[in-house]
């Protein structure tokens, strides 16, 4: 038999033997408590007895297969979907990188790197010291400024095993690779007095030097990679 809530207005299948007049019923949807129509049998003073002290039991009613529950699935898959919403749009419209690469390709397409070279520097505070070292030449017909590097290293599967990026301007002497501290090192690395004088302003034509230094490095490097990532226009501010 098909019963509907008077509350919800939700339809149910309510088995024959349990559709009795008078019966009470509770909605699985709303929870409402609602007594079908007619009137109920008297019920002797025995069976009332035993019942006496009982939690009332009442029928939950199984929605039927069709119509009004797949409107409620419906709107719980759609409550799920909502809740995911902003990871969703988030993974399916998260900019693709490809666009990214190519314009920041374009941006420094006219920076050229010479006389890279990778060697090797046993220091007496952190160990091994791996360094790659070179220059890059503005080819730009206008200056430019703060040319910045990234450094890899990687392992015989051309798996990197380590990854920096360093601003270009300045150069160790091999004496300061062997005996300043990885933070000495660092340091002058990233000194703006050095980057100011040699990493601003590069005419056309004009390089600026680079180092990239890896500290106590893995036994398994195989090779190393540079490249230019990025660069801007000459302006008076630093």
């Amino acid at each position: 038999m098909e019963i509907k809530c008077p509350s919800c207005s939700s339809r149910f299948n309510l088995p024959d033997s349990l559709a009795k007049p008078g019966a009470k019923l509770r909605c699985s949807v709303c929870s409402n408590v609602f007594q079908l129509p007619g009137q109920a049998a008297a019920e002797n003073p025995q069976a009332q007895k035993s019942r006496a002290g009982k939690k009332d039991s009442l029928p939950q009613m199984a929605p039927p297969k069709s119509g009004k529950s797949k409107f409620i699935w419906l709107a719980l898959i759609l409550c799920l979907l909502g809740a995911g919403g902003a990871g969703a749009y988030f993974y399916l419209y998260q900019p693709a990188e490809k666009p990214v690469e190519e314009e920041m390709a374009k941006k420094v397409e006219m920076l050229t790197m010479r006389n890279v070279r990778q060697y090797n520097v046993l220091n007496e505070k952190v160990g091994k010291v791996f360094v790659i070292e070179g220059k890059v030449v503005n080819e730009f017909p206008a200056p430019k400024e703060l040319v910045e590097l990234e450094g890899a290293i990687y392992d015989a599967d051309k798996k990197p095993v380590g990854v920096k990026r360093q601003l270009a301007g300045t150069q160790l002497s091999l004496f300061q690779l062997q005996v300043l501290s990885e933070k000495e090192m660092e340091s002058f690395l990233n000194n703006k007095v050095e980057l100011l004088a040699n990493n601003t302003n590069i005419p056309p034509g004009g390089e600026v030097p680079f180092m990239i230094l890896f500290y106590d490095p893995p036994e398994n490097v195989a090779e190393f990679g540079v490249k230019i990532v990025d660069v801007k226009d000459a302006s008076n501010n630093f």
